[in-house]
């Protein structure tokens, strides 16, 4: 992706997630494919030298996950179900702990939702952010429609319990 100087565009994006247990690591680029790693094979490579420079070995114990889909955040509940907001069809998806996805809620208002999070109270919280009518992603213009907002959607359950820690 180029930016209207002809330069690359990087996206800084923050889609990893811990599974409520501990025993996972989540993670994707920000064009989908969402992946795990058990975290004793990161722990493992930490504090184990020999395995600190050799990504190729610890690369083996990746899984691929669930074929998800263009995201701008995800976030993860007390079950372990990861939300994943899809930049494509404007909606949040649901991925269970078995790897399995359902639409949560579509509507043309989530442009490029980014930074969720879960409360306490069992909502998820889910910033539209328009980055990709921001002037890097639109062809040098601001498309950005004001106001900005940011959306909660009662989800019934509340934060992993080492979120946020």
């Amino acid at each position: 992706m180029r930016g209207p100087d002809g330069g690359f565009l990087y996206v800084y994006a923050d889609h990893h997630e811990v599974s409520p247990s501990g025993e996972h690591y989540y993670f994707q680029p920000a064009n989908g494919g969402l992946s795990r790693i058990a975290t004793r094979h990161l722990d493992a490579a930490l504090y184990n030298s020999s395995l600190n420079s050799n990504s190729a070995e610890l690369g083996q114990h990746v899984e691929p996950f669930a074929l998800t889909p263009s995201t701008g955040g995800t976030a993860i509940d007390a079950r372990g179900n990861i939300y994943c907001s899809d930049t494509d069809r404007l909606a949040i998806e649901v991925i269970a702990p078995n790897g399995t996805r359902r639409t949560l809620v579509q509507d043309p208002r989530l442009v490029w939702v980014d930074a969720m999070w879960i409360d306490a109270r069992g909502r998820l919280w889910a910033p539209a952010a328009q980055l990709t009518r921001g002037i890097p992603f639109n062809g040098g213009v601001n498309a950005i429609q004001l106001p900005l907002y940011v959306f909660t959607l009662d989800i019934g359950v509340g934060p992993s319990p080492i979120d946020h820690a």
